[in-house]
């Protein structure tokens, strides 16, 4: 029988739980409504026009809690005056229970059956499988679990992982994953969790072992070697076999190899073959990936039928609130600290925070802040913990990483990410190599390791359409800890610069200006550090690059390759001219020596590197400067191909007046945009066709040239793309329509969530 307490769910959940069981139950639809101290009303239906019945669900533990509750909320009842009133409650009720309660409730609560304690609600669910399935937490409560487990012959580590899920279950907030895993489970008889660190998988993967164990009597096999998986398989009865991070905890071990390959294929096959059995894995996704790129079996194997990925844009504004609800429900804050978060609505600065990550609301529950402020600074006090969670990252990198992990991270930090996983590596390596004293040097199998530390907390790891990586923060508030860590701390700042082998290195993090930027944070460097920084510039420039990757789409945009961005010679030059060049004379010396090897300007379709070559030259003392002017217009306009260009022809125009003369312009200025003009309107999108009309018409007279027949055929095409848009059914339109009211609907039920806070005592 069905024996469930219910304190699993918080009290948002179990006024749900009541809402589905009742309407189930007396074959109505029931209204829900937002909980608050004031209204007395959780739920309510109709029984006729002047008959209306209102519904109340109480979670306590305890009668006495409960009974003190109910004595209070009489008066409440007295005041709607309903025709009925029907009472649930999460506690167990003997029929002199019932009897009190209805006596305090008389004359609303007609007969005792109106009170419906923890036995009658199991009585229903019993009778109403479809509900208890969407209640995956009721099943963390069921008393019979525990001796099921221990009923059964399997070894210790087993019971050790399913405390682990009581303990978790609390926190978790499903969301469609579980399905999609179960029917992976009923198609195949395996599933393969994958995504990156953090997301869910472990607490997924344990959610189905719970499901095995209490709806279909399985046996729990916990694995860790698959070695264990052969001994432990029982040919007659169920069992349900949990592999967590199956291939991350042998893929990088101490030999540096992986052995295992074949038997867990060979373990997958037999599963599929025996219908008493389920084999549930998770994974890293890149771990995976690599794994089917190195061995033969898992190429052979197609595992990626039964693989259900996890992903962070599935986190909706109404799982983070979720999330946030279940952990400081479930931290036993005291109840005027949560209400103060419901006023004016605070709690959507949290959810909606650009730094929001479970791993802090975690940590900030389990230092129990609340003890540091009073009820009235609690809300700021979270806030204040998102806006800077200096502490929270600070406590996990001091304690939880090795010196190892430690370099490595402040190593990416100088480059910024996204940055390709290749690169990274070798900032790494350079900056070991650099630094023998700190006694750390880098190998294949290290850096695995590396990654597999950092992920679980300060990075991620996204992949490409052709399974390639790049490394970024798993959030943004990591990036300004790090900063904070290191930013008074100059003889590391030192070797961070004397490692250097990429431009972004010394501009991302680092500022040779006292002028900041107040959206962007930097560490501005004193004059040594400046003269460390250029000595390294001028010693490796010609081998720079940049060390940040940008995403690359395809033509037909479906899909999508890291790359790294082009940093163009003149950008770097022009950034080194306004960071040093009028302060040091070894600065200065070293740009016009480097611009006049390129003063002419070599092939390129790169506005950016146009643009910069542009500042050089307006900005430089070109006295300083060998070059003849000619030779200047005739590379740079054999690099002009876009109307965006224009610009930068005006200000060349601009910068050499004299050889700029009418007749030049005429003869060369004007074929030149035409042409250009031309093939843009031929080859622009309808959507981006006005913006064009703008900027040919600026070009009109900037270059004293006629374009109206250009400007004609572009208004032509233009009113094409309008009467197409006319043309577009309404009913193309009704996706955003509905998007807003999805948003609406999200917004209320979050509302709704929290204002249960307000209804606690």
């Amino acid at each position: 029988m069905t024996n469930y307490n219910f304190l699993t769910l918080s009290p948002y959940e179990f006024e749900n739980l009541t809402r589905d069981i009742l309407q189930k139950h007396l074959v109505v639809y029931i209204e829900s409504f937002k909980s608050g101290k004031d209204n007395g009303i959780d739920l309510r239906y109709t029984e006729s026009r002047d008959k209306k019945v209102i519904i109340q669900a109480k979670r306590y533990d305890s009668y006495s809690s409960l009974l003190s509750t109910l004595r209070k909320e009489i008066l409440k009842v007295h005041k709607l005056s309903p025709q009925r009133y029907i009472l649930t409650t999460s506690v167990g009720l003997s029929p002199s229970n019932k009897e009190e309660i209805k006596k305090i409730f008389d004359p609303y609560i007609k007969n005792t059956e109106d009170i419906l304690g923890k036995d009658d609600l199991n009585n229903l669910l019993g009778q109403y499988k479809n509900i208890e399935q969407q209640y995956y937490k009721l099943w963390l409560s069921s008393i019979n679990i525990l001796t099921t487990i221990l009923h059964n012959n399997i070894h210790q580590q087993s019971v050790f992982e399913f405390e682990k899920i009581q303990e978790q279950a609390k926190l978790y907030v499903q969301n469609d994953s579980f399905n999609d895993a179960m029917n992976i489970l009923n198609d195949y008889r395996y599933v393969i969790i994958s995504g990156i660190p953090g997301i869910g998988k472990t607490t997924l993967a344990r959610n189905l072992v719970l499901y095995y164990i209490l709806k279909e009597d399985y046996e729990f096999v916990y694995l860790s070697q698959i070695e264990d998986a052969y001994k432990l398989f029982s040919t007659d009865g169920k069992q349900v076999f949990l592999f967590d991070d199956f291939l991350g905890r042998n893929f990088f071990n101490e030999r540096g190899n992986f052995k295992d390959d074949a038997q867990i294929i060979n373990f997958i096959e037999k599963i599929e073959r025996t219908p008493n059995k389920r084999f549930i894995i998770t994974t890293r996704e890149y771990i995976l990936k690599q794994a089917k790129k190195t061995y033969e079996s898992f190429q052979i194997k197609n595992i990626e039928i039964a693989k259900c990925t996890l992903d962070l844009a599935s986190y909706t504004a109404l799982i983070k609130a979720k999330i946030l609800y279940n952990h400081l429900f479930f931290a036993d804050v005291p109840v005027e600290y949560l209400q103060n978060l419901v006023e004016d609505k605070k709690y959507n600065k949290l959810i909606h925070h650009i730094n929001y990550n479970p791993r802090i609301i975690q940590t900030v529950v389990e230092y129990k802040v609340w003890k540091d402020c009073t009820p009235n600074e609690f809300s700021s006090l979270l806030i204040s913990y998102f806006d800077n969670p200096t502490s929270v990252w600070e406590h996990i990198f001091e304690n939880s990483l090795d010196t190892f992990a430690q370099y490595s991270l402040l190593v990416l930090l100088s480059i910024g990410t996204p940055v390709l996983i290749d690169d990274w590596r070798s900032a790494i390596a350079e900056f070991s190599k650099n630094n023998p004293s700190l006694n750390i040097s880098i190998d294949s199998l290290r850096f695995e390791r590396i990654i597999k530390e950092l992920e679980n907390t300060f990075i991620k790891l996204q992949k490409d359409s052709y399974n390639d990586f790049v490394v970024e923060y798993q959030n943004p508030s990591i990036q300004d800890f790090l900063i904070f860590y290191i930013e008074k701390r100059d003889t590391l700042i030192e070797k961070i610069l004397n490692s250097a082998i990429y431009t972004n290195q010394f501009f991302t993090i680092f500022s040779m200006s006292k002028k900041q930027d107040k959206a962007v944070r930097k560490i501005v460097l004193n004059d040594i550090l400046k003269n460390i920084a250029l000595e390294r510039i001028i010693n490796i420039f010609d081998n720079l690059r940049s060390g940040k990757a940008v995403r690359y789409m395809s033509s037909d945009g479906r899909s999508f390759s890291w790359g790294r961005e082009r940093e163009h010679v003149y950008s770097f030059l022009y950034k080194i001219f306004k960071l040093y060049g009028s302060r040091s004379s070894k600065a200065s010396e070293f740009i016009y020596t480097k611009f006049q090897e390129l003063v002419y300007l070599e092939e390129s379709n790169y506005y950016s590197e146009h643009e910069y070559y542009i500042k050089l030259l307006t900005e430089l003392d070109l006295s300083k400067i060998k070059f003849e002017i000619s030779k200047i217009f005739e590379c740079f306009l054999r690099n002009i191909y876009w109307v965006d260009n224009f610009e930068l022809i005006d200000k060349l125009k601009r910068r050499f007046p004299s050889f700029y003369t009418p007749s030049y312009e005429e003869s060369v200025i004007h074929p030149l945009i035409k042409d250009i003009v031309q093939r843009e309107i031929s080859s622009t999108d309808d959507s981006d066709i006005l913006d064009l009309k703008y900027k040919v018409e600026i070009a009109q007279d900037v270059f004293n040239i006629s374009l109206s027949d250009e400007i004609d055929e572009i208004t032509e095409k233009s009113d094409s793309y309008d009467e197409y848009i006319d043309s577009i059914p309404d009913n193309i339109h009704s996706s955003h329509s509905s998007y807003l009211e999805k948003y609406e609907n999200e917004k209320v039920e979050i509302e709704n969530l929290f204002d249960t806070f307000n209804s606690l005592s």
